[in-house]
C-alpha cells in the first residue's frame, strides 16, 4: 500500500502545480493517507538522523525554517514540510514529495513543524528524536478552545517518549509546566531570554497569570510579552525554572534586522539576524536550542542564523516599482500585538495596510483583534488600508482606539487595496502589510501571478 499511496501522492502535487490548483502542500497526503493511513511512519522511521518536532502557537514556521538553514550548513539534507502545512496530510505530503516513488526519504533528517492539536498522532508516527515547544497564546478559539486544553493534549503526546529530548520555552508557564509530562528515558532542556532593555509594559495577551500548580496569580520580576517573562508563584514553589540556552544582549535595530547573543553548553556566540522583533529572538534561540541538542557546533549556529532570510509571510521582503514590501503573518492577539510593537520602534515605517479574513484556516472569531493593542502606531502613519472579508471590522477596532479615520481607507478587495496602498507609497518608502493566514495565500498568488514572487512551494524550497 505504501508504493501506491506515494505514487498517487506524487501524481497529485504534479497536477496541482501543472494546473496551478495549488502547491500540493496538502492534498496529496489526505489522498495518501487514506490508501495507507502509516504511511508517515512507514518513510520517516527510513530518516538515519531521526526526526524533530516544533510545535506551539506562534514561531513555529519561523523557528523551522532557521533551524533548517542550520542543518543544511552542517551537511546534512533536511526533509521539511517547509510550506507550513502542519497537519498530518501536510506531513505526508512533503514525506511524498521528498522521497523516491519507492518510499525512500531523500534526505537524512526530518524536521517537522506541528500543529498542536495534532501532536499526539505526530509524535505516535514520526517518534522524534527532538521536541520543542515555543509558546502557548489564544488561537483559534473556535478551534482549538482554551489554553489548558492544548496543554493537556501536548503533554499527553509527550508523555510516552522514550530517548527523546524535549526542549521547553521557560519563560511561558503553561509551556515550562509541561515539564512533569517528560519521562526519566528523556532529556529536559529549557530555553529562556535575559535581557533587561526590552521589558514590556503592555497588558495585552496575558494568557497564562495563573500559577498551574495552586492558582495564585503570579509575580513577573519581567515581562518579555504578553505572558513570557521571569515569572514566581508567591504561594507555592513554582517559578521560572533555570535554562540550558540563553539569548542576551539584545538590540533591536528597526524593523530589519536585530542583534544579541545566544548562550549554551559551549560558550557564547554573537548574531546579527536579518529579522527584528523580540519574539524573533525567541525563534532564534528555539533554532540554537535544537541544533545544540542535536550536537551542532556554535560555528554553523552563527553563519546559518546571521545570513537567515524570513520564510514566506513572516516578514518577507518583495520589491516592486523601487518600493519594499513587508508581508507579516498575524493570526492571534499577541502576534498582531508584537508586529505592531516592532513596528512602532522604526520612525520610517509609517505606511500600513491590514488584512482580515475569517476563513476556516484564519478562525472564524474574528473578536480577538480586541485583545490585541494597536495603540503603538497610533499618531504614526501616513494611511492605514484595511482589506479583507471583515476589513470593516478592523476599522471599526481603529477608530475605537481613535485612530485619525482620514487615514484609514477600507476596501475589502485585496488586490485593489493593495495596488492603492503602493500607489500611494513613494518611491524608497515602504509598505507593511499585516495580514492573517488566507489573506497571505490570496495576496501571494496575487504577486505571482504579477512575477513578483514564486510560489509558496517553490520560495520554501
Amino acid at each position: 500500500m505504501k508504493y501506491l499511496a506515494v505514487a498517487v501522492g506524487k501524481i497529485i502535487i504534479l497536477l496541482s502545480r501543472l494546473f496551478k490548483a495549488g502547491g500540493g502542500s496538502s492534498f496529496p497526503g489526505v489522498v495518501a493517507l487514506k490508501i495507507d493511513p502509516k504511511l508517515v511512519l512507514k518513510i520517516s522511521k527510513r530518516l538515519k538522523q531521526g526526526t524533530v518536532v516544533i510545535t506551539g502557537t506562534n514561531g513555529k514556521t519561523t523557528s523551522a525554517k532557521l533551524l533548517a538553514e542550520i542543518l543544511k550548513q552542517k551537511g546534512m539534507k533536511v526533509v521539511h514540510n517547509r510550506t507550513g502545512s502542519n497537519m498530518m496530510r501536510g506531513v505526508a505530503s512533503a514525506l511524498i514529495e521528498q522521497s523516491t516513488v519507492f518510499g525512500r526519504p531523500r534526505g537524512n533528517i526530518g524536521l517537522f513543524e506541528i500543529d498542536e492539536a495534532t501532536m499526539p498522532e505526530a509524535l505516535l508516527n514520526l517518534k522524534p528524536k527532538v521536541v520543542l515547544v515555543t509558546n502557548l497564546f489564544r488561537d483559534q478559539l473556535d478551534r482549538y478552545g482554551e489554553l489548558d486544553k492544548i496543554a493537556s493534549i501536548i503533554a499527553k503526546s509527550i508523555e510516552p517518549l522514550q530517548g527523546s529530548t524535549v526542549i521547553l520555552n521557560a519563560d511561558d508557564p503553561l509551556v515550562a509546566s509541561l515539564s512533569k509530562a517528560v519521562g526519566k528515558k528523556n532529556k529536559l532542556r529549557f530555553f529562556g531570554l535575559g535581557d533587561n532593555k526590552y521589558i514590556s509594559n503592555s497588558r495585552a495577551s496575558i494568557d497564562s497569570r495563573d500559577c498551574v500548580k495552586c492558582g495564585s496569580e503570579l509575580g513577573f520580576e519581567k515581562r518579555y510579552y504578553g505572558h513570557l517573562g521571569i515569572y514566581r508563584c508567591p504561594r507555592c514553589s513554582f517559578k521560572r525554572p533555570e535554562v540550558n540556552f540563553l539569548a542576551k544582549n539584545v538590540s533591536l535595530n528597526g524593523v530589519k534586522s536585530s542583534s544579541f547573543s545566544l548562550a549554551g553548553d559551549s560558550g557564547s556566540i554573537h548574531i546579527l539576524l536579518n529579522l527584528s522583533g523580540i519574539y524573533n529572538i525567541y525563534n532564534s534561540l528555539a533554532a540554537y536550542s535544537a541544533a545544540r541538542a542535536l550536537g551542532i557546533d556554535s560555528e554553523t549556529i552563527r553563519s546559518a542564523l546571521s545570513s537567515f532570510s524570513a520564510a514566506f509571510g513572516r516578514m518577507e521582503k518583495v520589491d516592486v516599482d523601487g518600493k519594499e514590501v513587508y508581508i507579516m503573518l498575524a493570526k492571534n492577539p499577541i502576534g498582531l500585538t508584537q508586529i505592531i510593537e516592532t513596528l512602532s520602534t522604526d520612525k520610517d515605517a509609517r505606511n500600513f495596510m491590514i488584512i482580515l479574513n475569517d476563513n476556516f484556516a484564519d478562525g472564524t472569531d474574528v473578536s480577538w483583534i480586541w485583545d490585541a493593542d494597536v495603540r503603538p502606531i497610533k499618531g504614526c502613519y501616513n494611511f492605514i488600508y484595511t482589506s479583507g472579508i471583515r476589513a470593516a471590522d478592523m476599522t471599526l477596532r481603529l477608530k475605537y482606539e481613535d485612530f485619525d479615520t482620514s487615514k484609514i481607507i477600507t476596501i475589502a478587495n485585496i488586490e485593489e487595496a493593495f495596488n492603492r496602498a503602493l500607489l500611494n507609497t513613494r518611491v524608497n518608502e515602504d509598505l507593511y502589510i499585516i495580514t492573517t493566514y488566507t489573506g497571505m495565500l490570496q495576496l501571494r498568488n496575487y504577486l505571482t501571478s504579477k512575477g513578483l514572487v514564486k510560489g509558496f512551494w517553490e520560495e520554501a524550497a
